[in-house]
């Protein structure tokens, strides 16, 4: 299939504007793009740039734009709004780019996908947020607090209500601003196949800035993977990119010899690399997932970091085709993922408030399961990437409750004291500088009666 030639602008345009049709994944809509349009690595990087911007601040663009517009905004047509909101990206968060470039750009694509009456209208709004902007200020203009982080910080109001509830007000801000953040990228070096001294002298040689992960010397920090892209360390197995908070729950495993351990939840297999690479002589490392293709391509991803003697089975977790054989389970568990929102903003927008309460009945589903699979002293590893309660502490709790005779949480190994909650590891982005995330580590000290 040939490839169309488009600017970076114009393939923004209509992944953002499918985005608001459909509220897929925003990192499935901009790959499919990528693969079906010809862009050099600077404009894909503009590209990126642009979606990935303008959805982490879409409410705050909004705002924006309703200041200047004085009819009814929500009644603008939506593929207009979507050209507003990438004009007033590039003019507010863009500054290297000369605003009469932005106008002039922006102006010239509403004439193509609208029409002229269309585009004078941007014109003049862009215009006159130039000469206003000293006064568009969230912060002055909102009073109540609730109100005011929502529209500032890009949140739905919902979302910030509840963590104000949690939290307290300064520090849902201090955490809505680390989300909003432009994302680093945690790199995971394979030992398997270089040591991370080569590993850290090769990034030198090829002058790619990185910082090392403040509790693990295996992973290094970087705000761009083209360069690994480009000289094919991925592909050769040298690394894998992993948030240091994923790489936690790995450590919690106590194994023995003869371990036998299964990931119930095993896609997209980054906890199951880890685990193979802790591979006891006489064990053995199951994969379990419901997805055959995601299930595959975990297959794949150790075969090329040069892992050996992984068994895969394509299994609903929440009933689960073994017997009581396993002495560790992992249950990386389906949530949210509110935790990630720095690396995928479309959460904000895709995320609804039903489906915690969703989440949370197939997390209890799962580790009901895994009960009934796990044997005597075996050790049950509950993970999320979300960092609401509901689906977080009030599920390992209820679990603990409802099996107290069977069950003991055990205290988990962190790096760092304020990386525990209680008994459980709870990882805020703003304060540990990785991704939100949740574990909880469950020994199992007596079986059912027979």
């Amino acid at each position: 299939m040939s490839k169309k030639p488009k600017t970076a602008r114009a393939l923004a345009y209509e992944v953002l504007f499918k985005f608001e049709k459909t509220f897929d994944r925003l990192d499935q809509l901009t790959e499919r793009a990528l693969e079906q349009n010809e862009l050099s690595g600077r404009e894909r990087r503009f590209f990126k740039n642009l979606t990935s911007g303008v959805v982490r601040h879409r409410l705050y663009l909004d705002w924006i734009g309703s200041q200047l517009y004085k009819g009814r905004y929500k009644k603008l047509l939506i593929k207009f709004k979507v050209l507003l909101r990438l004009a007033l990206y590039e003019l507010i968060f863009l500054t290297a780019i000369p605003e009469h470039a932005t106008l002039n750009e922006y102006v010239g694509l509403t004439k193509k996908k609208l029409n002229n009456f269309q585009a004078k209208l941007l014109n003049g709004l862009l215009r006159n947020y130039l000469r206003q902007k000293e006064t568009l200020d969230p912060a002055k203009k909102i009073e109540d607090p609730l109100k005011r982080l929502s529209v500032q910080y890009s949140f739905p109001e919902w979302l910030i209500k509840r963590w104000i509830g949690f939290w307290g007000e300064a520090e849902t801000e201090a955490l809505c601003k680390k989300l909003n953040e432009p994302p680093d990228f945690d790199v995971h070096i394979n030992t398997q196949k270089i040591s991370p001294k080569k590993f850290k002298n090769l990034l030198k040689e090829k002058k790619v800035p990185f910082v090392e992960a403040p509790f693990d010397t295996t992973i290094v920090r970087v705000k761009d993977v083209q360069p690994f892209l480009r000289e094919r360390w991925f592909e050769k197995g040298y690394c894998v990119i992993q948030d240091e908070s994923a790489a936690l729950v790995v450590e919690q495993m106590a194994l023995t010899e003869k371990s036998k351990i299964l990931d119930m939840c095993a896609a997209p297999g980054g906890k199951y690399a880890q685990l193979l690479k802790k591979r006891p002589s006489q064990g053995m490392v199951v994969a379990a997932d419901i997805d055959k293709e995601r299930l595959k391509r975990v297959k794949q991803n150790v075969q090329k970091l040069g892992l050996e003697g992984g068994l895969f089975v394509v299994a609903d977790g929440k009933n689960p085709p073994f017997k009581k054989v396993f002495d560790h389970i992992l249950i990386d568990a389906p949530c949210t993922g509110l935790g990630v929102i720095r690396k995928h903003p479309d959460i904000k927008w895709r995320r609804k408030f039903e489906e915690i309460i969703e989440f949370s009945k197939i997390q209890e589903d799962l580790l009901e399961a895994a009960d009934r699979i796990l044997t005597e002293n075996g050790r049950l590893i509950y993970s999320t990437c979300t960092i609401d309660y509901f689906e977080n502490e009030n599920v390992a709790k209820d679990f603990l409750q409802k099996h107290a005779e069977k069950y003991a949480v055990q205290k988990p190994k962190v790096a760092h004291p304020s990386m525990l909650s209680e008994d459980f590891v709870r990882i805020q982005p703003h304060r540990h500088e990785m991704d939100g995330s949740f574990c909880a580590v469950f020994k199992k000290i007596k079986d059912d009666a027979e």
